[in-house]
């Protein structure tokens, strides 16, 4: 009975990336030749297959003559690619006389040299077509010329498969609100809550807030809803003190700012802590003083109010407190301010131009939007998942989506750490599947596609048929 082999070769396409499995090195016309180092890549024009054949092994008598078919094919449709012809002596004097009639113009032909190292290496180009991301290249083996393929067997090598992507849709925002935050260390003569706007630094943090407040102000497509001002004191003087002075400058600050932005004072909130112990502790954790781990501990100690624990830190380490005094303490006394608007919603045309400029205001569904009327796995496409998972880094429907997008470009490590920010709803199992389809790893996918299935997750039976193909 005649023997067929047939070499499954998996397809890395450009894009989509498509899952691979590699069997062991087929072995043909009775195991004397191994097919090594099969390579397929695929453009979005063409495919193309490499392999090599090594005949070390085989011992052909010279009046026989070994036909080998490479081909495309999955269970509907089928591409051939040129026959390798492997003669004997006196086959190849046959061939040379009238034989190659036989055979196409483009089929490779070598002569076995029985007893010596003998590798051909074979390339082959096919147009590239749709069906043949799940499809298997094989080569049919003939070894008494019959050339009937149909009737030959197979033995696997490898095969392609491309998964499809579970894109998500994201939530409809339902208001889109913003916030532009920033600190501000303004000067403030000692123990006084009257502000200089020309006093030392202060032009300068007094722009910073103004700045920001007429960014958002003056953008047509906005509407500030609040400016909260929050004043910290720093805890060198009694701690009831330094309450009147974080809240008193904070209003102070509010009354000037207000009046240069010309905004109602309703749109104003202003809060305070009387003293930055948290800021101080950043700065203790981070130095080199003799004393650190002490004053750490007496800073984290929560038994001793405010003025008794600046006082023990005072008296006990005066060398390290004086370094906190004159390094620490001013930056300890600042305004942080927080900008809060709503943005209004973008047509999918005006998204695409605020996508260029301010990708911030827009909510994930516009950008998901304007991601679609692009092609798939397109620089353009992959620029817009790429930005939305960076305004929304925390959002588990970004971070699939954007491991989709790894995934499609045969990035599976970069698509590993967005998954791992997916969670675990039947969706990001579903990505998580296709990983592991793409992994090569079919029985975990299909474990993780089958809880995907039974948690709800759509398209998870397009995956689960790739998978038994």
């Amino acid at each position: 009975m005649n023997k067929l082999a047939i070499i499954y070769c998996a397809c890395m396409l450009a894009a989509p990336m498509a899952a691979q499995t590699q069997c062991k090195d087929a072995k043909l016309a009775g195991k004397t030749v191994m097919v090594k180092n099969v390579r397929v890549e695929n453009t979005a024009n063409n495919m193309v297959v490499n392999l090599d054949l090594n005949m070390d092994s085989l011992d052909l008598p010279s009046n026989m003559r070994l036909v080998f078919t490479p081909m495309v094919t999955n269970n509907t449709e089928q591409r051939l690619m040129p026959q390798i012809v492997v003669n004997g002596r006196k086959q190849e004097i046959s061939y040379k006389r009238k034989g190659y009639k036989d055979f196409a113009d483009n089929a490779v032909v070598v002569r076995r040299k029985n007893n010596t190292a003998q590798t051909l290496h074979y390339s082959a180009v096919l147009p590239y077509e749709k069906w043949m991301k799940n499809a298997d290249v094989v080569v049919a083996e003939d070894l008494c010329g019959c050339g009937d393929i149909k009737d030959q067997n197979t033995v696997a090598l490898k095969r392609m498969r491309t998964p499809f992507m579970p894109y998500m849709r994201p939530e409809a925002e339902a208001r889109k609100v913003r916030h532009e935050q920033g600190r501000a260390f303004i000067d403030f003569p000692v123990d006084k809550i009257t502000l200089y706007p020309e006093y030392r630094n202060n032009p300068r943090e007094l722009d910073k807030i103004v700045n920001t407040i007429n960014l958002v102000k003056n953008d047509k497509n906005t509407s500030i809803t609040n400016v909260e001002i929050h004043g910290y004191a720093s805890p060198e003087s009694p701690y009831s003190h330094n309450a009147y002075l974080a809240e008193n400058r904070a209003k102070t600050l509010k009354d000037y700012v207000r009046k240069l932005v010309n905004l109602d004072d309703t749109t104003f909130s202003v809060t305070s802590t009387p003293e930055d112990w948290e800021g101080l502790r950043e700065y203790v954790a981070k130095s080199n003083l003799d004393n650190r781990d002490a004053i750490l501990k007496l800073i984290d100690d929560n038994t001793l109010d405010p003025d008794a624990k600046e006082w023990k830190i005072k008296s006990t380490y005066p060398a390290d407190y004086r370094v906190m005094l004159d390094s620490w303490y001013p930056a300890l006394r600042h305004s942080d301010y927080v900008v809060s608007y709503s943005v209004r919603p973008f047509s999918v045309e005006e998204a695409k131009e605020i996508m260029k400029t301010k990708p911030q205001q827009l909510s994930l569904e516009e950008m998901f939007m304007v991601a679609q009327t692009y092609e798939p796995g397109s620089r353009e496409f992959n620029e817009v998942m790429a930005t939305a998972v960076r305004m929304y880094p925390d959002n588990q429907t970004a971070n699939i989506n954007a491991a989709c997008t790894r995934m499609e470009l045969g990035d599976l490590e970069g698509a590993k750490i967005y998954l791992d920010k997916a969670g675990n709803s039947p969706e990001a199992l579903h990505a998580k599947g296709v990983l592991a389809m793409l992994e090569g790893k079919n029985e975990e996918a299909r474990q993780l596609l089958q809880k995907a299935k039974e948690g709800g997750a759509q398209g998870v039976d397009k995956n689960l048929q790739i998978l038994d193909m």
